[in-house]
C-alpha cells in the first residue's frame, strides 16, 4: 500500500485549523481551502457567524487545544484573555436561585472568539506543512473509484481539481457532504439529518469594563426556568478592558439587534442584575443579532457505503445550541479523534467510515444533552420518555442543590465541562442532598419540580 502524502482540509475555522494540525504530524503536506481570507484578524467573518457573541470554551476542549497547539492558553493570557474559576468568580443564577461562590479548580479563559481564532490560524499559518488557498470554493469531489482522490474548486474565475490522499470536511453548517454522498450512494441511501427546532436567537454588543465590580466577580451569568422563562444573559469579560454581553431566547423570543430592543430586551431577564449594570455602561460597538433554527445532527454513521478517504467534522457533523457553550469543545474532541485512529487508517487497518462512525459516537452524548435540555421547552418535538422527564427533575433539582450545596456545585461544574463522568451527580452524598431539599421546599410549600 502506498503511504499517503498529502491532505485536503475544506474550511480554514476552528475544525478545520484543528484537524489540518493533526494531519500535519503524518503527512507531508496539508492544503487548507477557505472561502474568506485567512489572514484576516480584523474583519467580519461570514463564515463565522457567531463571532460576536460570547464563547467559552470548556476545560476538556481547553486540554485538547493545549495537546495540539502546545502553548496555546498562555497565548490567550499573554493577549489578554482573563482566566475565571467557574465557581468562584461566576456570579451565576439559575432555576430561581444564586448560587454560593466555592473555588472549584475548574477554570475558563474569557475572550473574544477572534482572540481564540487569531490565535489557532497563527499556528496553522506557522506549520510549513500547511499550506492555505483563500478565496477558494470547493463545488465537489473528486473520486478513483470509491475513494475520494481530490477536490472541485473554483478560485476567481476559474476551475481546477486538487488530488490528495484523504480529503476533511470541516466547512460547517453549510457543507455540502449530504449532497455528495448522496450522489455516491446513488438511489440506494440518503444522509438521515436530524434536527431539533428551536428557533433559537441572540443579540450582543460590547461596552467598557466597570471596574468597581472587578472585585465582586469577572462573569455574571442569568440563565432561565424553562419552560417559563425563556430568556438568558451574561456579562463576560474580554480583551482590552472589556465587555461582552450576549442577551437571547428559544422560540423566536429574542431580542432585534438594535440598542433599544437589547436592553429592553435584557430588562425582561428573571432578575435585573445584568440590566441594571448595562444602563450605566459605556457601548463600544452596534449590536450584533445571530438567529439559528436549532441543533443539527447529521448521521453520516448510519449510511452503509462510504467512499474511503473521506472524513466529515465540525459543524458539518454536527452543530448543537451554541447557548450550551459545546460547539469549540466538540470540534476539539473530533480532532482528538482523529489523531487517536489516523495512524491505523494510514497503515490500511482502520477504514475511513469506521473513523466517522467513532467521530459520531463522540459527539453523541453532547447531541443528547442538548437535545434532552431543549425538550423542557414543549414547542420543541421529541419523545419525552418517563425517563427523560425523570432526568429533567433530576436536573433541575442538581441546578438548585448546587446553588448551597459545594460538593454538587463542583460535580454539575466537572460535568458540563466533560472533565467528570455525570455518574458522579449521583454520589450518596448528592442524592440525599437532592431529596433533603425536596422536602424542605415541600414544607415550604415551594413550587415543586
Amino acid at each position: 500500500m502506498r503511504t499517503p502524502k498529502t491532505a485536503i482540509v475544506i474550511g480554514g475555522n476552528m475544525m478545520g485549523c484543528l484537524a489540518a494540525e493533526v494531519l500535519s504530524k503524518h503527512l507531508d503536506r496539508v492544503l487548507v481551502i477557505e472561502k474568506g481570507d485567512f489572514d484576516d484578524e480584523t474583519g467580519y467573518r461570514k463564515s463565522v457567524p457567531q463571532e460576536h457573541h460570547v464563547h467559552l470554551l470548556l476545560l476538556r476542549g481547553k486540554q485538547i487545544f493545549e495537546s495540539i497547539f502546545p502553548g496555546f492558553l498562555d497565548e490567550l493570557g499573554e493577549a489578554g484573555a482573563e482566566i475565571a474559576d467557574l465557581g468562584h468568580d461566576v456570579k451565576w443564577y439559575q432555576y430561581g436561585r444564586w448560587k454560593s461562590r466555592y473555588k472549584t479548580g475548574i477554570s475558563a479563559h474569557y475572550c473574544s472568539r477572534r482572540l481564540i481564532d487569531n490565535v489557532v490560524r497563527k499556528r496553522a499559518r506557522a506549520n510549513e506543512k500547511v499550506k492555505v488557498i483563500s478565496y477558494a470554493t470547493t463545488y465537489g469531489l473528486c473520486y478513483d473509484g470509491t475513494r475520494v482522490s481530490g477536490v472541485k474548486l473554483r478560485v476567481g474565475g476559474s476551475e481546477h481539481e486538487e488530488f490528495a490522499d484523504l480529503v476533511v470536511d470541516a466547512s460547517g453548517r453549510g457543507s455540502r457532504s449530504s449532497e455528495w454522498i448522496g450522489e455516491f450512494c446513488g438511489e440506494t441511501e440518503c444522509v438521515q439529518q436530524d434536527l431539533v427546532e428551536t428557533r433559537l436567537g441572540y443579540a450582543s454588543r460590547i461596552y467598557r469594563r466597570d471596574p468597581k465590580y472587578r472585585d465582586l466577580w469577572k462573569v455574571l451569568l442569568v440563565l432561565p426556568k424553562p419552560p417559563q422563562q425563556r430568556c438568558m444573559g451574561v456579562i463576560s469579560p474580554i480583551e482590552g478592558d472589556r465587555w461582552l454581553v450576549t442577551t437571547g431566547g428559544w422560540f423566536g423570543r429574542y431580542p432585534k439587534p438594535n440598542p433599544e430592543q437589547f436592553l429592553d430586551y435584557l430588562g425582561q431577564l428573571p432578575v435585573p442584575d445584568i440590566y441594571e449594570i448595562i444602563q450605566q455602561a459605556e457601548p463600544l460597538s452596534e449590536v450584533f443579532g445571530f438567529g439559528m433554527p436549532g441543533s443539527l445532527h447529521r448521521r453520516f454513521d448510519l449510511l452503509k457505503r462510504w467512499p474511503e478517504g473521506y472524513f466529515v467534522l465540525g459543524d458539518a457533523l454536527c452543530s448543537l445550541n451554541p447557548l450550551y457553550s459545546q460547539g469549540m469543545t466538540l470540534c476539539a474532541l473530533e480532532a482528538n479523534c482523529l489523531r487517536n485512529m489516523l495512524g491505523g487508517f494510514l497503515v490500511g487497518s482502520i477504514s475511513a467510515h469506521e473513523i466517522q462512525k467513532e467521530v459520531s459516537k463522540v459527539v453523541e452524548p453532547a447531541w443528547n444533552m442538548a437535545a434532552e435540555e431543549d425538550l423542557r421547552f414543549p414547542e420543541t418535538s421529541g419523545h419525552r420518555t418517563p425517563a427523560v422527564r425523570l432526568r429533567h427533575w433530576y436536573g433541575m433539582g442538581i441546578g438548585r442543590l448546587s446553588a448551597r450545596h459545594r460538593l454538587t456545585l463542583k460535580t454539575q461544574v466537572g460535568v458540563t465541562n466533560l472533565v467528570t463522568p455525570p455518574s458522579q451527580l449521583f454520589r450518596p452524598e448528592i442524592v440525599g442532598g437532592l431529596l433533603l431539599d425536596k422536602l424542605t421546599m415541600f414544607k415550604r410549600n415551594e413550587e415543586w419540580l
